[in-house]
């Protein structure tokens, strides 16, 4: 195997300058951080799930969702924060940050340790190349999924880091040209 051959991880310089995008209207990377092999990913908003959604063989339909409200909360030490006391189960969470994958980029997230350690799960689904949430000129928030195990539940502060985004280089390949292109959250109807 020659070095050429092997793919190797993009640094946080080249995610923060080429895959994480933002229009300081929707999305923003202020709250964003680099890292040694990635970028913090910062929260935007928590949303609860409102029915149920569906797969089938030729198309899919996200699960509704609606915002949580915001609250303040105290922290062990006494300082206040604004943000949401989750419960246990599972919520979407947009985050601050858009994306624009390139045709030689992966895009795969992973939960910060102390989420971990807290009994918190961050699930992504892998962020193919060519995907980019730009839609009509306005760049829209990515989203995951938490996924709250801890029976008190799990205080998040807004626009605070929660999880890493990992970007490997990859072959050349077809560009991800799927329904939720452009950042789109809404199934479109076929």
């Amino acid at each position: 195997i020659t070095k050429k051959e092997i793919n190797m991880l993009k640094n946080a310089d080249y995610i923060y300058n080429n895959i994480i995008i933002a229009d300081e209207v929707n999305t923003t990377k202020k709250y964003c951080k680099k890292a040694q092999v990635g970028v913090d990913l910062s929260i935007k908003d928590v949303e609860t799930f409102t029915g149920p959604g569906y797969t089938l063989q030729d198309k899919t339909y996200a699960a509704p969702s609606i915002p949580l409200e915001k609250l303040t909360f105290t922290d062990p030490v006494g300082k206040s924060h604004k943000g949401w006391h989750i419960e246990t189960g599972s919520y979407i969470i947009k985050l601050n940050e858009g994306c624009d994958f390139k045709e030689n980029t992966t895009g795969l997230i992973f939960l910060r340790s102390s989420l971990n350690r807290s009994g918190v799960d961050i699930v992504s689904a892998v962020w193919d190349p060519g995907y980019t949430s730009i839609s009509g000129g306005e760049v829209y928030p990515m989203s995951i999924r938490i996924t709250v195990h801890n029976a008190e539940g799990f205080y998040l502060e807004e626009n605070a880091r929660v999880c890493q985004l990992i970007v490997p280089e990859n072959e050349k390949t077809d560009l991800y040209d799927g329904q939720w292109q452009g950042g789109a959250t809404v199934s479109k109807l076929v």
